[in-house]
């Protein structure tokens, strides 16, 4: 247990240091990359499955592409659930955990995904609210009730405790600068998965409208 995370005896506190953008803007990179690479290998077998099929159609890409974006969804929010740590987390030694120090919750934790939904949504605005944050919550941090903390940090609901930002001497301009490259990151996931989603309706709209502009009008 780290100093920060210890109970101050002539307060009668419990001191929680939630963590800053240094250790969440690697872990965010490493889940990056290995999501990057899981949602890249589907992309490919499902390219692969189409393309060997005896009766290729539209719905057998559209299945494979919701696959991949129910992957995206399930490695975050099974992480959280699970354990309160991605693989980046683990890294990291940081996870997520409730405001109450309980584990993250299954609802908690697709209430926090919807949460990155809204970051992005909002400019990612609600991702760089961290840096400026006493908390350091970002949005899904705040509407899913929860902290990013060392992994071993432990406290109750009973506790009173002080919040204590890891960062409370770093810059906010690189905080923010650091937030830029996961949010990025991020954004490229959900594009590609969106992507993924609709390019064979896109596609089938394209070719309805070739093929109505070559036929010879009677």
């Amino acid at each position: 247990m780290s100093s920060y995370d210890s109970f101050d005896q002539s307060m009668g506190r419990t001191t929680v240091e939630v963590i800053g953008f240094g250790r969440r803007f690697v872990a965010y990179f490493i889940d990056g990359i290995l999501l990057w690479i899981i949602l890249i290998a589907l992309s490919f077998c499902a390219g692969l499955a189409i393309s060997i099929a005896s009766d290729p159609n539209e719905a057998i890409g559209l299945g494979l592409n919701c696959l991949v974006i129910l992957i995206s969804v399930g490695y975050f929010v099974g992480f959280w659930a699970t354990t309160g740590q991605t693989p980046g987390k683990m890294a990291m030694g940081i996870k997520v955990i409730g405001v109450d120090g309980q584990p993250v919750s299954w609802g908690q934790a697709f209430i926090r995904y919807l949460g990155y939904i809204i970051n992005s949504l909002a400019f990612s605005i609600g991702f760089l609210w961290i840096a400026f944050d006493a908390q350091r919550q970002g949005w899904h941090d705040k509407i899913a009730k929860t902290y990013v903390v060392r992994q071993e940090t432990t406290f109750s609901n009973t506790d009173a405790i002080t919040i204590v930002p890891s960062d409370k001497d770093g810059s906010p301009i690189l905080a923010v600068i650091l937030a830029l490259i996961p949010v990025l990151i991020i954004t490229a996931i959900v594009v590609i998965a969106i992507l993924l989603l609709l390019g064979p309706v896109v596609g089938n709209v394209f070719s309805n409208i070739v093929e109505n502009l070559e036929t010879p009008v009677p």
